[in-house]
């Protein structure tokens, strides 16, 4: 794809230690060379015709970053406004989180009964603006221990905030700018434009969360390492967050499992709470931990990925814990906005094509390899415990495994559940009854809602029924996979070849053009906590329509009995 990424420019801002500090912007076209990427630079005094001018120039996807609140003079909530009226394909900042504050945030959490929020009452009391990010006017005065360190506090922060209030007025369309920037009391604990809440004694750690469809997976949390002693409360200032000195590491769950996963499962509910569920990327959730595990959240950033290739800001979580790393997630960021009508017809496409060839597939298909390569599949691993084959079409995988478990206890056999978008294929797979269950489903759905139909997640199965799915989609799926999968994921991977793909199209099938999801698996490599066992190329099937001969490497990747689960899953199930 060609995908424009759209940038906050500093021009005119007068931001200058911001933006000395924010000097290097995020970088995904260091992480890929499936996609090109083009930077465009958005100016708040000519954002309109800025964006109409990237726009012009018809790029695929866009990637929104920008970042300005309505009290910064830099292109963000107003201008993404705009730009998300022109309804492209497009992740990234949403102007409605940008429009949110952080005290919206608490209110949305404590409405939610989650994530756990700092209270207002005792002291001592913590003073930040309600707006922004990267700890400005964060400093020591900002810890209050009584009401005369307050009343200080909240007279500067106000005298501070006077230019922010200035452009929030323009921004939301004020005529009279300096009477409402006077209208706010500057003893106030109640402005709307200023935190004051209980001060967490602890410790800051930030938390990642990507979206996923309609779920999303919490990463490994990491740690801020700073200077020994650097502020009295141990919390992060705007000259200390970014001093040269201050890193960040990421915790190892084998240390205290149980506080790994509460950080997790605060930044899930945070990532719910916050306005970021639309922005088809996710948020890192900055959160105070104190000493007895308690975690709180404190605000939610909406970009989970800096994609800064060096630097002490690397996005760790994603290099050391998510499946594919930094190209997965470009793909999982694209995936998710095409969970959309134009895949969704195409599936219907596609599907109508296999319900006609069901009458007759298992026939055609003795004619090819593929029945002799699912033999050895089945005969060679272990699928023990619950299996879910995408894409099963006729349901030749679990006919064979059934064959090879037949002499086995009942309790022994495993549960088989087949998912494919063809009812024809289905029909006649449940005719052999070897499955279990089979339904309607696509493959990255049947995962996310896995659920729905079982417990657990033993084994993810899907043999040559990944050729029609997109490179972005495909990523999506393994991602679940390595995710979701207790013991193994085993699949092929048909090398579709350009003489394959034109002939289809000449024959009247654009929406039957395939992909080699090869470089792809190949970039996976192995995630930790797994081990490639099987990577062979061999003959698998000669297609009936274009007379193509068609190879394809079978995979199995198995997880390691005592490798760590570092990634939580989480998909809301609403009741009925």
């Amino acid at each position: 794809m060609r995908i424009c990424v759209l940038h906050s420019s500093y021009e005119g801002s007068g931001l200058g230690a911001l933006e000395e500090v924010d000097d290097v912007p995020p970088q995904p076209q260091a992480f890929t060379d499936q996609h090109t990427f083009e930077n465009k630079w958005i100016r708040k005094s000519h954002a309109i015709k800025d964006i109409k001018a990237a726009v012009a120039e018809g790029y695929d996807f866009y990637f929104n970053f920008l970042w300005g609140t309505p009290d910064d003079p830099v292109s963000g909530a107003k201008e993404s406004r705009y730009f998300e009226s022109l309804a492209l394909p497009s992740c990234g900042v949403r102007s409605c989180e940008r429009f949110m504050t952080k005290n919206d945030f608490y209110a949305n959490a404590r409405l939610r009964g989650s994530p756990p929020v700092p209270g207002t009452e005792t002291f001592p009391l913590f003073v930040k603006p309600a707006n922004g990010c990267a700890s400005q006017m964060i400093d020591e005065k900002s810890l209050c221990h009584d009401e005369a360190e307050l009343k200080g506090t909240l007279g500067r922060i106000n005298k501070a905030l006077y230019e922010n209030r200035i452009n929030r007025a323009k921004n939301l369309g004020i005529a009279d700018r300096e009477a409402y920037a006077n209208s706010y009391d500057p003893e106030s604990r109640s402005s709307d434009d200023i935190v004051v809440q209980e001060f967490i004694e602890g410790v800051d750690m930030t938390c990642t969360v990507i979206q996923m469809g309609q779920a999303c997976l919490a990463l490994t949390p990491f740690v801020y390492k700073t200077k020994a002693k650097a502020t009295k409360g141990n919390f992060l200032t705007f000259d200390l967050k970014h001093d040269d000195d201050t890193s960040i590491e990421l915790l190892k769950k084998k240390d205290d499992p149980a506080l790994f996963e509460r950080i997790q499962r605060v930044a899930i509910n945070a990532f719910m709470a916050s306005g970021c569920r639309t922005s088809n990327m996710g948020c890192d959730v900055d959160l105070r931990v104190r000493s007895d595990g308690a975690a709180f959240a404190i605000e939610v950033n909406p970009m989970p990925a800096a994609f800064m290739p060096t630097g002490a800001f690397q996005d760790l979580p994603i290099i050391h814990s998510l499946p594919g790393g930094h190209r997965a997630v470009i793909n999982i960021f694209i995936a998710n906005e095409l969970q959309s009508d134009i895949l969704i017809n195409r599936s219907s496409l596609v599907s109508q094509v296999y319900d006609n060839m069901a009458p007759t597939y298992d026939v055609n298909a003795k004619t090819t390899e593929i029945p002799k390569v699912t033999q050895r599949i089945v005969s060679e691993f272990d699928f023990s415990g619950t299996v879910f084959d995408l894409g099963c079409g006729t349901g030749l995988f679990g006919r064979l495994l059934r064959e090879a478990q037949s002499s086995l206890p009942p309790r022994a056999k495993s549960t088989l559940l087949g998912f494919d978008i063809s009812h024809g294929m289905l029909k006649v797979c449940e005719q052999h009854g070897a499955y279990n269950s089979v339904h309607i489903d696509t493959m990255e759905t049947a995962l996310i809602n896995f659920a729905r139909y079982a417990e657990k997640v033993d084994h993810v199965v899907f043999l040559s029924s990944a050729l029609l799915i997109s490179p972005e989609v495909f990523s999506f799926i393994l991602v679940l996979c390595f995710t979701l999968a207790n013991k193994s994921i085993t699949f092929t991977v048909d090398h579709i070849t350009e003489s394959y793909n034109r002939r289809v199209v000449e024959n009247g099938y654009p929406h039957m053009q395939g992909t080699d999801h090869l470089k792809a698996v190949e970039a996976f490599g192995e995630p930790p906590g797994w081990r490639l066992k099987r990577g062979e190329r061999e003959t698998f099937w000669t297609s009936p329509n274009t007379g193509d001969l068609v190879y394809a490497t079978c995979f199995r990747f198995e997880r390691e009995a005592d490798a760590s689960r570092d990634i939580m899953f989480y998909k809301e199930e609403l009741p009925n």
